[in-house]
C-alpha cells in the first residue's frame, strides 16, 4: 500500500538522478572554469555559456532543469489521475480515567491533506508540454530557452526607430576608436542612465521566472527522494546510504529508542519541509500550478 500516493503509480519518464554520472547535465562547472570563477560569482549557462545569441538567463541552468524534472513528473503522475498525499492524519495519545479506570485513548488532530495532480497548461504556453514528457531536458532547451532569457542589446538597422522607454539607452558608436575607451565611456553612461532610473519600475520581459534563491544540492535531494518514495521499493535508510548517492547533502540523524539509526525526520524534511524551506511535495504542487519554488 503506497504510502504517499492514493494508489499505485508507475514511473517511465520521471528516475532518480545518480551521483557522479550527471554532474556535467546539470550544469556544473567544468574543472577550467572553476578555477576562473570568482569567490561570490556564479556563472549562469545558457547553452555553451553564460550569454548566447544576446541572451541571458537570470539563475543557473540547474534552477530550470529541475522546474523541467518536477513539471515532467507532474504529466507523468497527471497521466495515471494520482492524488498525491501532501499530509497524513495526526492523531494523539492520552490516557483517560473515566470511569475510574485508566483508558488509553486516540484522538485525530489533524485531516489528511491531499492534491488530485494536474498540471494548470495555461501556465504553460509555449512550454509544448507533450515534447516536456518525452524528451530529455537538454533538447528541449535548445528549442526553449528563450523562454527564461532577457535580450541584453541589439544593432539598430536603419529602418529601426529609437525607442522612447526609459529603461534603454540608446548610443551611436565609432567602433574605429580603441576598445578600452569604448567599455569606459559606455560603461560610466550606463551608470547615469540607472542613477535617473532609479525609480524606474522595470517589467522583465521573460515569461517565467524562478523565485528563491536555488541550491543545487538540496533541491536535487529532494527531487530524488520524491521519486524513490512514489517508486516506493527503497526504505527510507536504503535511500539515504544507497551507493548511488541520491541524496546529496547531510542530514542530521537521530537514533530511536532502540538505539537504530532513525532516517524518519530527515526524510519528512525532504519531502514536506521543515518550515524555512519548501519540500518536494509542495515543490511539485506549485509546479503544476505554473510557478517554481516560491
Amino acid at each position: 500500500m503506497p504510502s504517499h500516493t492514493l494508489k499505485s503509480i508507475k514511473l517511465t519518464y520521471s528516475k532518480a538522478i545518480k551521483k557522479g554520472t550527471s554532474n556535467k547535465s546539470l550544469g556544473v562547472l567544468s574543472d577550467e572554469l572553476s578555477k576562473k570563477q570568482k569567490k561570490g560569482k556564479e556563472y549562469r549557462f545558457l547553452g555553451s555559456g553564460r550569454f548566447k545569441n544576446n541572451e541571458v538567463i537570470d539563475k543557473t541552468i540547474h534552477a530550470y532543469r529541475m522546474w523541467f524534472l518536477f513539471l515532467k513528473l507532474g504529466l507523468e503522475l497527471e497521466e495515471q489521475k494520482t492524488t498525491l498525499i501532501l499530509k497524513n492524519e495526526q492523531f494523539r495519545y492520552y490516557t483517560s480515567y473515566a470511569n475510574f479506570r485508566d483508558e488509553r485513548v486516540k484522538e485525530k488532530v489533524s485531516n489528511r491533506v491531499t492534491k488530485r495532480i494536474k498540471v494548470k497548461r495555461s501556465k504553460y504556453k509555449g512550454w509544448d508540454l507533450d515534447e516536456v514528457l518525452t524528451k530529455s531536458f537538454d533538447d528541449w532547451w535548445k528549442t526553449h530557452s528563450h523562454l527564461f532569457s532577457d535580450e541584453i542589446c541589439k544593432v539598430l538597422e536603419q529602418s529601426d526607430s529609437i525607442s522612447s522607454d526609459r529603461k534603454y539607452l540608446n548610443v551611436q558608436i565609432d567602433t574605429s576608436l580603441k576598445l578600452t575607451d569604448i567599455l569606459k565611456m559606455v560603461t560610466s553612461m550606463i551608470k547615469n542612465k540607472r542613477a535617473a532610473n532609479k525609480d524606474l519600475v522595470v517589467q522583465k520581459k521573460r515569461k517565467f521566472s524562478v523565485s528563491g534563491s536555488i541550491h543545487k544540492d538540496a533541491l536535487l535531494s529532494k527531487y530524488n527522494a520524491l521519486i524513490l518514495k512514489l517508486e516506493d521499493n527503497l526504505s527510507n535508510r536504503g535511500i539515504f546510504t544507497h551507493k548511488h548517492g541520491y541524496i546529496r547533502n547531510d542530514y542530521e540523524i537521530s537514533w530511536n529508542k532502540n538505539g537504530n539509526e532513525d532516517y524518519s525526520k530527515p526524510m519528512f524534511a525532504l519531502l514536506n519541509g521543515n518550515g524555512r524551506t519548501l519540500g518536494a511535495k509542495q515543490i511539485l504542487a506549485n509546479v503544476c500550478d505554473g510557478h517554481f519554488m516560491n
